[in-house]
Parts: structure tokens; C-alpha cells; sequence
């Protein structure tokens, strides 16, 4: 009689599964300096994390980054710009993150069209300096590229708004507080209530981000029906300044009532793109 075998259950395990993270590239200042690591991601393995991740890319090379903390986030910083530039990684494309342990990550990216690039490759030049080539398979169809590229940003942009705005919504300060949608008149708009009782017209306004770091704005009535109130006036350097886009959502919670001082909260649609 042959022993009886044992039927082995192979069990996937969900830390493993976990160690992996996507992230999109949108049309915003932000992600050619820095881009952000998704909250889940942190909550699951931040306290691994030291102050500079290792990055390899299967072309080989290694990049070290500084690892950054604004607030709850954590961003990728410095040697990003130089990231970006050198794998010629623009809007629309996709970086696929495989954490390692010890700060160490895997990557690999995808370009317009949802196909893994092929990786530029150093050969010595003539004074014997590397130099870098990339090869004709990247060249595409921009016709195609460019139309599928706008596809994917306007579907991507539809879903961060909503969840920028939900997000901004579940902030309730205890102090007199509105919210407020960045939009492409570059300015911020105060409803009734809150206009009427705190604030007047081309009187000076404080805004103040989380670092305590202070903007003066002035604002002018709504229109001539309504005593409600546009922060005009320096806003939009308090925009820029700040990497607000189009789009995204402040809560501006009153702090200080002489002078006004405006402690803003800011959700970025960008960083809803997970």
C-alpha cells in the first residue's frame, strides 16, 4: 500500500502582496521635483523607512533619494527631477514601485501608452565620458501617444477630483472655517456667511500653510449683489507658492480675527491619483 500523500494549500500572503504601489504622472508642477507615497503604503511599512530610499531600475542603475516628510505625507525629493529627466518620464506615464525592505525599492516604468520603455544604455564616448543613448523603439506615434495620453488624464482627473473634494469635505475645524475649489480665475471665493462676519473688503488677510509660513492677500466683493468675497490680491503668488493647481481644494479655518489670519489646509488633487 503507497503512503498516502498530502495535499499541499499553497496560501498567498498578503504582506507580499502589499509591497507593491503605482503611481501616475498628471500635468502638475509638483511631480517633476517631487512625488508623493501613498498613505496606505506608509501606514503599512513607514516605520522601515529611513531618511533615504535606494531606487534600481533594471537598466542597472542605482538611485539614492531623499525621503521627505510634509505633514502626513512622505515624498521622494531630491535626485527626482534628475530621475524623471533622465528616463524622459512625462504626463501620462506610469511607475510601478516594489518595495524591497530597508528603505530599498524596485521600479519599473511605463510610458504613454502603457508599455514598459526601453531603458537608455551608456556606451564610452571618444573622451572617454559615458554617454547615454536611447534607443529608436521609444520613438511612437505621437498622434497616438498624445490621444491616448489625454484619455488617461481626463479619466484620472474626473476620479481625483471627487476624491479630493470628499477628502476636503471630511475636514471639519472646530474654529469658523469654508472651503474653497482652486480655480482658473486664480483667486478663492469666500461665501456669505462666513464674508459677512469676519472679513471686509481690501482689508490685509494672512493665509498660513502648515509650516506657520504667512501670504497677505486682500479680497473684493463677489459682485455688486452679493456680500460675498473673492481673495483676489496676492492670491495667486499664495498659489504658486504653494504647488496649487487647478482643481484642488483649501479649507481656510479663521485663527485670528485682528488681523484675520486664515490657517489653510490644502488637498491636492495630485495627490489622489493612487
Amino acid at each position: 500500500m503507497q503512503p498516502s500523500r498530502r495535499k499541499c494549500v499553497r496560501i498567498s500572503s498578503p504582506e507580499k502582496e502589499s509591497k507593491h504601489f503605482m503611481k501616475a504622472i498628471l500635468p502638475s508642477p509638483i511631480h517633476s521635483k517631487q512625488i508623493r507615497i501613498p498613505d496606505e503604503f506608509i501606514t503599512r511599512f513607514g516605520n522601515e523607512l529611513n531618511n533615504v530610499a535606494t531606487i534600481t531600475v533594471p537598466d542597472g542603475r542605482v538611485w539614492k533619494m531623499e525621503l521627505k516628510k510634509r505633514g502626513e505625507n512622505v515624498f521622494f525629493c531630491n535626485k527626482w527631477q534628475e530621475f524623471v529627466e533622465y528616463y524622459s518620464i512625462g504626463y501620462g506615464c506610469f511607475i510601478s514601485f516594489k518595495y524591497e525592505g530597508n528603505s530599498k525599492f524596485s521600479v519599473i516604468i511605463f510610458d504613454a501608452t502603457s508599455v514598459e520603455i526601453s531603458y537608455p544604455f551608456e556606451t564610452p564616448s571618444t573622451n572617454g565620458e559615458p554617454k547615454t543613448n536611447y534607443p529608436s523603439s521609444r520613438k511612437r506615434s505621437k498622434v497616438e501617444t498624445c490621444e491616448r495620453l489625454r484619455k488617461k488624464v481626463k479619466n484620472m482627473s474626473k476620479y481625483a477630483s471627487k476624491r479630493v473634494e470628499d477628502a476636503a469635505k471630511e475636514l471639519n475645524p472646530n474654529n469658523p472655517y469654508f472651503r474653497s475649489k482652486i480655480v482658473k480665475g486664480k483667486y478663492a471665493y469666500v461665501n456669505f456667511d462666513f464674508a459677512t462676519k469676519y472679513l471686509k473688503p481690501n482689508i490685509p488677510i494672512k493665509l498660513q500653510n502648515s509650516h506657520g509660513e504667512q501670504w497677505e492677500v486682500f479680497g473684493i466683493f463677489h459682485d455688486a449683489r452679493s456680500s460675498a468675497i473673492q481673495i483676489t490680491r496676492g492670491f495667486s503668488i499664495f498659489q504658486k507658492d504653494n504647488n496649487l493647481s487647478y482643481g484642488d481644494y483649501c479649507v481656510f479655518e479663521l485663527i485670528k480675527t485682528k488681523p484675520v489670519v486664515l490657517k489653510v489646509t490644502m488637498f491636492r488633487a495630485i495627490d489622489y491619483c493612487d
